[in-house]
């Protein structure tokens, strides 16, 4: 992403934080700020941003822990890892 796009994601820092928190008091404390902003660089926003602020805030308050986990997997599937031994398992918990 261009040094533009690095601005974009900080103005929508506390909407990622909030969705964040909301992701804790369902027991997913392991999802962290920067996790759901690559989320959405790499999944949801890769081929297009909305163009409206309010549009941006209104998808990231709509995602919830099942799309969030929908992109864990595809990132897993794309991961080279050699061995299971390699996977920290205590992360999805």
């Amino acid at each position: 992403m261009t040094e533009e796009n690095t601005d974009f994601y900080e103005e929508l820092l506390p909407w990622f934080e909030l969705k964040v928190s909301e992701f804790s008091k369902e027991g997913y404390s392991n999802i962290e700020t920067s996790d759901l902003i690559l989320c959405f660089k790499n999944l949801v926003w890769r081929h297009s941003v909305p163009q409206y602020y309010y549009q941006q805030v209104f998808e990231i308050l709509n995602l919830n822990v099942n799309q969030y986990f929908d992109y864990k997997s595809l990132e897993a599937q794309v991961y080279n890892v050699s061995s299971l031994e390699e996977i920290n398992f205590e992360e999805f918990f």
